[in-house]
């Protein structure tokens, strides 16, 4: 399957886009998290602390009221009176009232009853509200019970149950002299519980926090709902408010809730607060809901922008690309630019100049490589047939006398030979084709010449051949070898033939070359004309249509008819070159063609010719 540029760019995208959203959000969230559990947990202990005070304030307001009380001389006769003597409690009822428990209305409209029951069996009461069912016996039978609850000390003591339902009682110890720890009696007030109630008005504890108040027994002093004060708080999480002072922990009852309390100093009481842990959390809820949302919303649109700034890449690249491939078919296309002049729309213009560019070169190139197989084709086919139907006619004209001569002069056998060597000369070399033969088909021409030769020169003339067997099948171009002879015949012998010259064909391999060599023992060629010959053979490349008729005007058209052939057929780095030889008086040509394949090794051949 092919890797595409555009979804791995669009994968890229994506993954930065979600790891950096999601670490931003992630961090957002946890330390906007902790800062509002942080504040929470501050503003939970700053609301605890703020009720406590207020109660404890309220409280005291009691203490100080109790205590003005104390010093009143008709609470001190009172609790000295003789409980058997009726008649000096009657008239102590009234003074009581009056300058006593009235002022105590008076000031504090809050108060709902206020008791007076001393150890000596006398009680006294007064009350703002309906209270027909309440008399001085109910307040004698809590006697002992209120001796036990109250506080030891003379302390104020907040009550867990009230004389009258729904009211909170505070009561203490009382003696007829304040500094004595002498108690002779007990005085209660019983407030209107709403006003706790009112004292933490201000202050919220979410749709359904509320406070109450402990003792250190567990019993439940204040609730906002009465039918809980006096009852025992649950085991497990009175344990925990006792293991938790002044520390916020989490309860599961009904529903799962948050508990902070703080043990009152003065009164001894715990004050705690309970709120809903969902509601507790709903800040760090919302934060979290508005952080996901937002990066979701980010994530949204990063996706949008990021996969329309992908194409914004890609679609110019695949443009580029569709545009290659077409070029790739040989379909010269040239891309549209966007317009926005940026790098995409400069790399176009640069690849439609370079395709523009490439065109042009591709048919000027297509052009010339057709002119030039054309003149290549017509040069060669032109240059070879003409090369090969170039053979000397003065040969010819001369054996052709030489047979008239015999046949005027005697019918002999030699006629017969001179003429069928001719034939056989004719039929290899009026052949025109590039066809490759062997250096045996080679030797048996040049054999066919010597026959012919010989009757011209009156005497026999022997070619020392010396080639090893395995190469006489190596291949070579035709006509090659024998008009090398023809040329030693002519220029190497300018006084004639004697019996000490000699003409000899050598064949060896060099690498991958096969060599041919031709060497005499004539007069050889002089340093200038051979350094003339070598230059002008050097330039066969150069005008190689041009070479054969200078070297026939200057040397003879055999040489160059064979290295114009060689070259034609095996390339220009092989042909004929001419030197004199190194060790003796003559000359010496060499063929080189490349060599076709492997032979076996043998001992050389000497034969002559």
């Amino acid at each position: 399957m092919r890797s595409s540029l555009a979804l791995r760019m669009f994968v890229y995208f994506v993954i930065v886009i979600v790891i950096s959203s999601s670490i931003v959000g992630l961090v957002l969230y946890v330390q906007s998290t902790k800062e509002v559990d942080k504040q929470t947990n501050e503003l939970l202990t700053q609301i605890v602390d703020n009720a406590m005070n207020h109660t404890d304030m309220y409280l005291k307001k009691y203490d100080r009221a109790t205590v003005s009380m104390m010093t009143s001389t008709n609470v001190k006769e009172f609790l000295n009176l003789d409980s058997n003597n009726f008649i000096p409690y009657f008239l102590s009822i009234r003074p009581m009232k009056e300058k006593v428990l009235q002022p105590l209305f008076i000031n504090n409209p809050e108060i709902s009853m206020v008791y007076l029951l001393g150890y000596n069996g006398l009680s006294i009461y007064d009350h703002n509200a309906d209270t027909s069912d309440f008399s001085n016996s109910l307040l004698l039978d809590k006697l002992d019970s209120l001796k036990e609850i109250t506080d030891k000390d003379g302390k104020l003591t907040i009550m867990d149950w009230s004389f009258l339902d729904g009211k909170l009682a505070l009561t203490r110890k009382i003696s007829d002299r304040q500094t004595s720890k002498i108690f002779k009696g007990i005085l209660g007030i019983e407030l209107n519980i709403e006003e706790l109630t009112s004292l933490w008005k201000g202050i919220r504890l979410g749709e359904t926090g509320y406070f109450y108040i402990v003792n250190d027994t567990g019993k439940i002093i204040y609730h906002p709902m009465s039918g809980m004060i006096g009852k025992q708080l649950d085991i497990k999480l009175f344990t925990k408010l006792r293991e938790n002072q002044n520390q916020i922990f989490d309860y599961k009852d009904d529903v799962e809730r948050v508990h902070f309390n703080r043990r009152s100093d003065y009164t001894g009481l715990t004050l705690v607060a309970s709120m809903p842990l969902d509601e507790l959390r709903a800040p760090a809820l919302n934060i979290r809901k508005t952080t996901v949302y937002t990066c979701a919303i980010a994530l949204i649109i990063a996706l949008i922008l990021a996969y329309r700034f992908g194409q914004s890449i890609i679609r110019p690249i695949k443009m580029l690309e569709n545009g290659m491939r077409k070029t790739e078919k040989g379909n010269w296309t040239h891309v549209a630019i966007s317009g926005r002049t940026d790098e995409m729309d400069r790399l176009t213009i640069s690849y439609n100049m370079m395709v523009s560019r490439l065109q042009e070169l591709m048919e000027q190139v297509y052009a010339e490589e057709l002119k030039n197989k054309e003149y290549l084709l017509k040069r060669q086919s032109a240059e070879f047939q003409a090369l090969q139907l170039q053979i000397n006619p003065h040969f010819l004209y001369n054996t052709l006398e030489t047979i008239v001569c015999y046949a005027v002069v005697q019918d002999s056998q030699e006629i017969k030979e001179i003429v069928r060597s001719l034939s056989y000369m004719l039929r290899y070399s009026v052949r025109a084709d590039l066809e490759e033969i062997t250096l045996a088909n080679e030797l048996k021409h040049v054999l066919h010449f010597m026959n012919i030769m010989n009757y011209r020169l009156g005497h026999e003339f022997e070619i020392e051949v010396t080639v090893p067997p395995e190469l006489l099948l190596k291949k070579m171009v035709r006509l090659t070898l024998q008009p090398l002879i023809e040329n030693v015949f002519k220029h190497a012998f300018p006084d004639g033939i004697e019996s000490h010259h000699q003409i000899r064909i050598d064949a060896r391999m060099e690498e991958d070359d096969f060599i041919v060599t031709v060497t005499d023992n004539g007069v050889g060629i002089t340093p200038e004309r051979l350094e003339e010959l070598q230059t002008k053979m050097a330039e066969q490349h150069e005008s190689t249509s041009q070479l054969p008729v200078r070297i026939e005007r200057e040397g003879g058209i055999g040489l160059a008819n064979v290295h114009s052939r060689i070259q034609i057929v095996f390339g220009e780095q092989y042909g004929l070159s001419i030197s004199n030889n190194e060790t003796a008086t003559g000359a010496q040509l060499t063929l080189r063609m490349p060599s076709q394949r492997e032979e076996r090794s043998c001992a050389p051949v000497v034969v002559a010719i």
